[in-house]
This record gives C-alpha cells, structure tokens and sequence, in this order.
C-alpha cells in the first residue's frame, strides 16, 4: 500500500469532527468543580493514584493513542474529571505492527506530547481491558507550566515488536484530540505534516461482502442465539444486513490459534449475535463521518466504509478462511 504524508487541512473531517462534539460532547454531565476539588486535596505529584479517607481512588493516565480524542473517549463511556495538556521527556512515540498502534520507547533527549486525564479507578480498569495488548507503566508527565507528576501511561505487552506507519484514520484520531485539548502547535503539526501515514481507502474502492447465498434469511431472534454463549452454536455476526458464520478457533497447538483466539474473544465480547454496522462505527470511530445516534444516522458511504473495514479485516492472510457469509438478516426485522 502507498504511503503519504496526512495533510490535514480542513476539510470534511474537519466539520464532522465539531459536528459529533457538539451533538455528544455537550450533554455530558460532568462533576461539579468543588468535587474535583475535593479529590484534588489528596493529590501529591509523586504518584499516579489519588486515594481518598473513604477508599475510593482516582489514576492520572497519560493518553498517546485514540484516548486523545475526545469522541473516542466519549464512545468508549469514559468520562475525565480533567483533561490537560503534557509532554513527557527522555521516551520517543513509535507505531507498532501489526496495525500502526501508537507505543513509546526509551530515547535519550527524546520528548512526546499528549493529553493526561484524570480517571476513577473504575474507568481505568475498563480501559485497562479494552487495551489487552497493553500493560501499564509509571512515567514523569510535565504539563506546560513546567510542574511535573507520576502518571500512567501505556505500553505494548511484546518488546521490539516492528515499527509500521499509523493509518491516515488513526493519526486523524490523534491530531484532532491533541487539537481539542490544545496540546503544543509545532507538536501537532509534526504529527501532520512529517509523520508518514497509511491513506484511508478512496470509496471506489471500498469492497463487500458479494457472495451471499440467494434467498437465505434469518430472523434477530436466530441471529441473537448464535452470540458465542452455546457451544453447540457457531457465532454469527450480521454487517448490513448480511450474516457471517465464524468456522471456529484452530485447534490449541495450530500457528494462528492464539491469533485466533483474540479475534474469537473480541467478537464474542462485541459482536456476536448482533447487527454490528452501529457497534464498528463507535468501536472504529472515523472522523470523515458524524458519530451516529441511531442506525438511521448512517450514510451509505458510512455504511460502505465500515463493511469495506470489516471485509479487509476478515480477508487478510489470518482471517479469511475462518468467515464465511451464508445469509441476510430479514428486512422487516434489521430496519436497514
């Protein structure tokens, strides 16, 4: 696949970025000042943690990733009580295979910028385990006034694992947080205008799923049983209307089994049993498009997109032999 430099003037992108903030960002109820005082009583700046007289604890957590952003923070229901600005000395940002994640390494005189939040712990676990190729390491944060404080931030579980360049979706995702929480301008415009990008797909060539067997349909209700919770039941998903049947998990001592077995895991957890075209647009949020409400609010080239990601994501090397299409979900029952 070509690369290019992520030229990200404004665009569509752009407005629909603001449009899903004002539509979702705005009926956020948020705390009150006086208690994000209170809890920042007990603050000291040499620990990640807060921990209050009556047990309950709060985590500052550097984001370098999506958790920028304050849509993908908004759709994964994470809500912080404080959002800045920061920059962290002495580490380099790299993106990693095999999708061009965001990771940091060691690196001399190396610096990054990012946003911290400030999470209940609750929050933190969910991240924690929506992120399992993570694990959490200390770092020292400094925010743009020169103070510093201890914080958590996320690093990949494989060491040197290869370096790849990010998709033009996922640094959009990034820049456009780092825009929203004001982080430093020249950062910014480095991760624009230097940082090479896998581009996005042209709609033209977005492909589908094709080959769906003639005048087979099923219900919600059948789909809704093939969620992964029976054994004897293969896990279906449905995407636009069309229903994928997973093959099952490769026996333990196979190559891709533990591949395999993320995927199945995921899915299950996700995606089973449901008309997934809503879910993908929240869970692969794309800035090119209005965060959608309802099933109604999305655009066919919407539509298009995310079966297109989900086509490219079952068809690679280790995923295309184990989906199958065998039918579509009934009309009348999918409201597409």
């Amino acid at each position: 696949m070509t690369e290019q430099v992520s030229h990200c003037n404004p665009s569509l992108s752009d407005v629909n970025f603001a449009l899903s903030c004002e539509n979702v960002l705005s009926k956020l109820i948020r705390p009150d000042q006086s208690t994000i005082d209170e809890i920042l009583k007990h603050d000291t700046h040499d620990k990640p943690e807060i921990i209050l007289s009556d047990g309950r604890k709060f985590v500052w957590y550097f984001a370098i990733g999506s958790m920028i952003n304050p849509i993908s923070l908004y759709l994964r229901n994470i809500i912080p009580l404080i959002s800045y600005p920061a920059k962290c000395r002495n580490h380099k940002i790299v993106f990693r295979e095999p999708s061009g994640m965001a990771d940091i390494e060691g690196y001399p005189e190396g610096e990054f910028h990012g946003v911290v939040h400030l999470l209940s712990d609750e929050q933190m676990s969910r991240l924690d385990a929506m992120e399992p190729t993570y694990h959490r390491i200390v770092v020292n944060s400094i925010n743009y006034q020169e103070q510093t404080h201890l914080v958590y931030i996320y690093k990949m579980n494989i060491e040197n694992q290869p370096t790849c360049l990010p998709r033009e979706r996922y640094l959009d995702i990034i820049t456009k947080g780092c825009e929203y929480y004001k982080v430093q301008p020249e950062y910014i415009n480095r991760l624009k205008y230097e940082q090479a990008v896998i581009p996005r797909r042209q709609p033209h060539t977005f492909q589908s799923f094709t080959n769906i067997p003639e005048d087979v349909f099923y219900s919600v209700e059948e789909l809704t049983r093939h969620n992964g919770n029976d054994p004897t039941l293969p896990l279906w998903l449905s995407i636009n209307g069309k229903i994928l049947e997973y093959s099952g998990l490769p026996p333990v001592d196979h190559p891709e089994y533990e591949f395999q077995k993320r995927i199945y895991t995921f899915a299950i957890s996700r995606l089973g049993g449901r008309e997934v075209t809503q879910i993908m647009a929240k869970v692969f949020y794309e800035p090119l498009y209005v965060i959608p409400s309802n099933e109604k609010d999305l655009c066919e080239q919407h539509r298009a997109h995310i079966e297109d990601d989900l086509y490219c994501r079952i068809n690679n090397n280790q995923n295309k032999s184990y989906w199958k299409p065998i039918g579509r979900l009934r009309v009348s029952d999918s409201s597409l």
